[in-house]
């Protein structure tokens, strides 16, 4: 019986036939070759498993009714025979080093939760910056190591450049299947909490930036952002010590307005006055927010 892999590369895909190629080529075109892959069609309705074919002999490929990405990344890993796990997006691209980078950190680390590295836009330079982690913080997250505050202020985790280990991933329940967007920082979160998590200064993806990305969807976004540190604070009470009461409302009351904003912007007048209320309600030391709500309130 032949050994297993060393690492499980699980892409979930859905109606992505047009750039999921691309991102298996770049997969297979990996250095380090002792891998499996696995493919989860998550109900696409366009040419995806028509675009697989030619990939068949290296590949496994599983089919599920539409349940969204968390769940076909979790019946992904269930199938996988690897002690290590790279979960990648079905439209963006690996750097021929991805997984020997990863790997060769990991297998001197196993007691590590997760590894993860950087990445820069396929389509050059977005945000005025180079990498999607500005270079002077990737420099301090590899010197200093990962604390709390780095996840917990900005979402830095791209999974598109993890590598997570198979036992941790069980033991803190996987993906959260109720989450579309917000999965990866859910999962970032929980394995933090339970497991060393390390990161590498080096880019090791290419993230591709199309009208069809789901992290577009701002209200959703910010929605599941929200919920997502709730859950957080809910199960981790020890986070608002770490982190100083201040910081955690500081951080939520911002993500109500950034919601009330976008909700305003769209139209969602009732909507926009709730979320600046919640906002208010948590930090209502900001002025900015309460002369937000005196002008919608003064519109209506």
């Amino acid at each position: 019986m032949p050994n297993p892999p060393a690492v499980s590369v699980v892409i979930a895909t859905y109606n992505r036939a047009k750039f999921l190629p691309q991102t298996i080529e770049s997969v297979l075109s990996q250095k380090f070759q002792d891998f499996e892959l696995i493919v989860v069609d998550d109900g696409s309705t366009d040419d995806t498993k028509d675009a697989l074919r030619v990939f068949a002999p290296r590949l496994r490929y599983f089919y599920q009714d539409n349940q969204g990405p968390s769940t076909a990344r979790n019946l992904g890993v269930r199938n996988a025979q690897a002690p290590w796990v790279a979960i990648q997006d079905s439209d963006d691209l690996c750097l021929p080093n991805h997984l020997e980078c990863l790997y060769g950190y990991a297998k001197n680390h196993p007691q590590c939760g997760m590894v993860f590295a950087n990445g820069i836009y396929l389509g050059g330079p977005e945000h005025h910056r180079e990498t999607i982690i500005p270079a002077k913080k990737s420099r301090r997250l590899a010197q200093a190591g990962v604390q709390l505050q780095d996840l917990f202020g900005k979402s830095i985790v791209r999974l598109q450049a993890a590598l997570i280990s198979r036992g941790a991933y069980d033991a803190v329940g996987g993906h959260d299947e109720s989450l579309r967007i917000c999965m990866d920082l859910d999962l970032s979160f929980r394995l933090f909490m339970n497991f060393p998590v390390a990161y590498l200064g080096e880019i090791l993806f290419c993230y591709r930036k199309h009208e069809g990305n789901i992290g577009r969807n701002e209200d959703l976004r910010l929605t599941e952002n929200i919920c997502v540190i709730q859950k957080l604070l809910r199960d981790y009470p020890k986070v608002r010590n770490v982190l100083g009461e201040g910081k955690v409302r500081k951080r939520l009351a911002y993500r109500y307005y950034r919601l009330a904003k976008g909700r305003w912007k769209r139209g969602n007048r009732k909507g926009a006055r709730e979320a600046i209320r919640e906002a208010i309600a948590i930090y209502p030391l900001s002025l900015k927010y309460r002369l937000y709500r005196l002008q919608w309130n003064a519109s209506a």
